[in-house]
């Protein structure tokens, strides 16, 4: 059952501790809290904790709302995978960038993450001393260094060297309000200290305080796997290729083998327990009301229907609206015999790769063998019955399209209505990460056997109905198989590209793609010269410009002027590349015609963000400090 603590009211005592928060005399990291009392007489109980990581919760836990661009279907955004279907990406379009650091705002990266460092550090300092000592006061101050740990990991990940901040500063103490960055090496050491003390504490997964939608050990070792082998890829990657971005003197190797200790305590208890309900279970997975009950779901956001607007829910991924997949998801997809795609053919009709190609294809992407969607439980509430997305702004749907023909469908929800406000939960961190997150470190670690392939990948694989991988196979796959454009590494050893592979088919859509080429330092090979590339140009036209197909689907086609898409002339509304046939989502800009140069970032600069300029003067001005800039940044 549902417990429905992220929603309600917190009472006054949290709400006076949240006052504190916001009282800053000179920046983020600098105010004692002004009301100590509270504090003094507060931190005594486990309740007491509990009702200030309520409001934590609330900070840190991502709020998608499915009326909006807020929500689940733009977490790839801003990598290769996943575009916006009518804007083009200014993240991966630096073509004119200077590299000229802004001044920063309240609201950014650097602000925000201090801030909630300086809440973490406020929990701990007050309560470490005097918090009753039972396995609850020890469960929520896991949640608090937990909650430190991922703050922490979410600033590395933008801007690597960080101050290390771990008590309350006084606004008199200018040494520690104004400390240099130290090395990311040190802030990861320091990242997993935070969450070995975490797994101490914790209860596991519905024991004791770990309740619907709450931290709990599960959760805390996947995270302690996910952060080893970012940096441990980080540091290993960026050395061997003398990037700007190199941790001098490190190798990777030690973070990288933290990994497997770290998971085998989970592979213990959770063996090969996921989510294997229904004929669709990856797709399903996402769509479930009551996360409590479901293998390998360790953290997740309850969502009340009774308390929120809106839900979170992926229903909107079916209705042609802003994301659209793009060919480097889809040409990354093996055969559904384990084999590799062998491209052109992948340029080939969807229903075709409906069946030829690893069953998740399907259950990610929409194929019009399931027929009009208006038909499908679920989508009555929808008047175009269309068995394809429509991929130009026509039939009256204003800018709600998807420009490649790859419509996302990942997750839907499969009820007789779909309603604006919905139960469903959002997961955060599942079992399925952590499981190739030891893959993939032993694999660059070149310690990987078939055991292991079979205890991670095959055990995620088996799901669907999918080829076990064979390590064996694997090594003789072509070199063919591994394009640097789709984030591989032809000198590296093809079972870590096939990891990387099995990585981004079963984390598609869920906001690690990005991560994932920047610690592998593929960004630039993935992005630079990337113009990308949708379906079948010629399998649109023939459904959208035929009335006989619409009116057999229920679409009435009475007032519709033919053809409805257009390949030349004024009104041209669709395009594609001559070589491939494929959609050429960007078809009007000239800088993504066939040949031209398409995206790019800046391979010396674009891998971290600039530390905000305000904050270099206040450093010096303050203390005298030089806060260093990130590499490429002016």
């Amino acid at each position: 059952m549902k417990t429905k603590y992220i929603n309600s009211s917190i009472g006054y005592i949290a709400i006076a501790i949240l006052a504190l928060f916001a009282a800053c005399k000179k920046d983020f990291l600098s105010t004692t809290p002004p009301d100590k009392v509270v504090a003094e007489n507060f931190f005594n109980t486990a309740s007491d904790l509990k009702i200030y990581l309520n409001a934590m919760y609330e900070n840190r836990m991502p709020v998608y709302n499915a009326q909006t661009n807020v929500n689940n279907v733009m977490l790839d955004l801003r990598s290769d995978v996943l575009i916006s279907s009518n804007i083009i990406t200014p993240e991966l379009n630096q073509v004119s960038a200077t590299g000229v650091a802004g001044n920063g705002t309240a609201s950014d990266g650097w602000a925000t993450g201090f801030r909630n460092i300086r809440q973490d550090n406020y929990l701990l300092h007050y309560a470490l001393p005097k918090v009753e000592k039972t396995p609850a006061s020890a469960h929520f101050l896991g949640e608090a260094y937990f909650f430190r740990a991922l703050d922490y990991f979410t600033l590395l990940k933008q801007y690597g060297d960080l101050p290390i901040i771990t008590d309350l500063i006084a606004d008199d103490d200018i040494a520690s309000l104004y400390m240099p960055r130290q090395s990311r090496y040190d802030v990861v050491k320091q990242i997993i200290n935070d969450l070995d003390a975490a797994i101490a504490g914790l209860f596991p997964k519905g024991q004791g305080e770990a309740v619907a939608g709450r931290i709990n050990k599960e959760a805390a070792i996947v995270l302690k796997s996910r952060v080893a082998l970012y940096e441990g890829s980080w540091e290993y990657y960026h050395g061997r290729k003398g990037t700007p971005f190199a941790v001098v003197g490190k190798d990777g190797s030690e973070f990288l083998e933290m990994v497997e200790p770290a998971m085998l305590q989970l592979i213990t208890s959770q063996g090969a327990r996921i989510f294997r309900t229904g004929a669709e279970p990856y797709n399903q997975l996402f769509a479930q009301n009551d996360m409590s009950t479901v293998d390998g779901v360790f953290w997740y956001r309850v969502y009340d229907p009774t308390k929120t607007s809106f839900s979170h829910n992926f229903y909107t991924k079916v209705i042609d609206n802003a994301a659209s997949i793009t060919d480097h998801l889809v040409d990354q997809y093996l055969n559904k015999d384990g084999s590799p795609q062998v491209v052109p053919s992948s340029y080939g009709e969807l229903n075709t790769l409906s069946t030829q190609l690893d069953p998740r294809f399907r259950q990610t992407i929409w194929t019009p063998d399931r027929g009009p969607a208006g038909k499908i439980p679920g989508r009555e509430i929808f008047t175009l019955n269309l068995r394809y997305p429509v991929n130009a702004p026509v039939l009256s749907v204003a800018n709600n399209f998807i420009s490649t023909g790859y419509r996302n469908w990942k997750g839907a929800i499969l009820t007789s209505a779909v309603p604006a406000r919905d139960g469903v939960d959002d997961i955060l961190i599942r079992y399925e990460e952590g499981l190739l997150n030891l893959a993939e470190a032993k694999a660059i670690l070149g310690t990987i056997t078939q055991a292991d392939i079979d205890k991670t990948v095959n055990v995620i694989r088996s799901r669907v109905g999918m080829a076990n991988m064979s390590l064996g196979a694997v090594t003789a796959f072509p070199p063919s198989a591994y394009k640097e454009e789709l984030g591989f590494s032809t000198s590296e050893p093809n079972i870590v590209n096939e990891i990387r592979r099995e990585r981004t088919i079963e984390l598609a859509l869920e906001g690690y793609r990005l991560d994932d080429i920047k610690r592998w330092a593929v960004y630039d090979k993935t992005i630079n010269g990337y113009t990308p590339r949708g379906a079948q140009l010629q399998e649109f036209l023939s459904y959208f410009n035929d009335p006989a197909k619409l009116t057999a689907d229920g679409t009435s086609v009475a007032g519709i002027n033919f053809p409805i898409l257009i390949t030349s002339g004024a009104t041209q509304n669709v395009s594609a590349f001559a070589a491939s046939g494929r959609m050429n989502p960007y078809f009007k800009s000239p800088q993504f015609q066939q040949g031209a140069q398409g995206f790019f970032i800046d391979p010396s600069r674009d891998y971290l963000s600039f530390v905000p300029q305000a904050q270099i003067q206040l450093y010096k001005a303050q203390a005298n400090v030089t806060l260093t800039q990130n590499p490429g940044w002016k």
